[in-house]
């Protein structure tokens, strides 16, 4: 780990002396204004290590939620990240979270893939271990956790790991095994020799599409407001909503809620929890992530670009998720 961080911030160096306080683009989202996307601002001086699962068929039937395909995800992206610069786009990995992935590495970070097949552990000698890994990205699981990866999973949370949960809507079993991924986060929280519902969060299965503004007011909150900008929109291109338990967890938040909602304990859009010493972030949509250019077979949504908020909210997570 420490040689992969030293390549890193070498490769980097590049970065720090020609990028600018802030490397955006315009898009025009679909309110017909033009808002900036920002993708990486200033970069850290804290490398962190964040692992995208690929082993819940995350790219069954039209999904692709990895940072870099290929033939079928593997653990290291290609071209390597060392070789990314300020002005690397995301197409120079393929998959529908490249955006992201690339981001992540333009502040300094260090990013890899779960491949299939690969156990999920915790405390282990494997060398993709959760124990080596700052954060934990599954995106749209589609095959339900065992019960030895559930406890791997909670105990990495609870011992300091931040966990980044999406989800989608329901009836959106990809793979046809009976289970979808507000189901799977539901069991996950629910059905586990750790702790019933650690988090105090629950995904409703339902299945809604719309835009809000109707975020938690708190100026000083760092996943709406963090060194990525200001979270001030969120849309669901048919999502979940959930609903929280401060007395499962009282650290428990709603973020972000449906746009006609008080901002209760329920209709919430994307929740924050700690739990031990770790950190959760859910979202019930996995559009907002969706970067547009994964495999051509695939349906894919632009809602990294499509709204300068998503990408803001994804890395303001991210790093909230790493302690940064």
């Amino acid at each position: 780990m420490k040689n992969i961080n030293k390549i890193l911030i070498l490769g980097m160096a590049m970065i720090a002396f020609s990028c600018s306080n802030e490397s955006s683009s315009s898009s025009t989202p679909s309110n017909g204004s033009t808002s900036k996307i920002v993708t990486a601002t200033t970069l850290t001086t804290t490398p962190k290590k964040f692992l995208f699962d690929a082993t819940k068929a995350e790219t069954a039937g039209n999904a692709d939620w990895v940072i870099d395909a290929d033939t079928s995800p593997q653990r290291i992206p290609t071209p390597l990240q060392s070789t990314i610069t300020a002005s690397t786009p995301e197409t120079y990995w393929r998959g529908a979270l490249s955006s992201w992935g690339i981001a992540l590495v333009k502040l300094g970070h260090t990013v890899e893939t779960l491949p299939s097949g690969t156990a999920i552990t915790y405390g282990g000698t494997g060398a993709q271990d959760l124990k080596n890994y700052d954060v934990y990205v599954v995106d749209e699981p589609n095959i339900r956790f065992t019960a030895a990866e559930k406890t791997a999973i909670l105990n990495f949370v609870k011992n300091g790991g931040g966990l980044f949960m999406i989800s989608d809507h329901t009836v959106s079993d990809r793979n046809n095994d009976g289970w979808d991924s507000p189901a799977i986060w539901n069991d996950l929280m629910t059905t586990n020799t750790v702790k019933a519902n650690p988090f105090g969060i629950s995904i409703t299965l339902n299945n809604f599409s719309e835009t809000t503004s109707n975020r938690l007011s708190a100026t000083t909150n760092p996943i709406l407001n963090g060194s990525q900008g200001a979270v001030t929109q969120l849309k669901y291109s048919n999502g979940a909503s959930m609903t929280i338990n401060t007395t499962a967890n009282p650290t428990v938040q709603g973020l972000i809620w449906r746009s006609t909602s008080t901002q209760s304990t329920s209709n919430i859009m994307c929740a924050s929890a700690t739990y031990g010493t770790g950190r959760v972030v859910v979202i019930g949509d996995s559009s907002p992530a969706d970067d547009g250019t994964g495999a051509t077979t695939d349906t894919l949504y632009p809602g990294w670009t499509e709204l300068a908020s998503h990408s803001r909210l994804h890395m303001n997570a991210s790093l909230w998720l790493a302690k940064l």
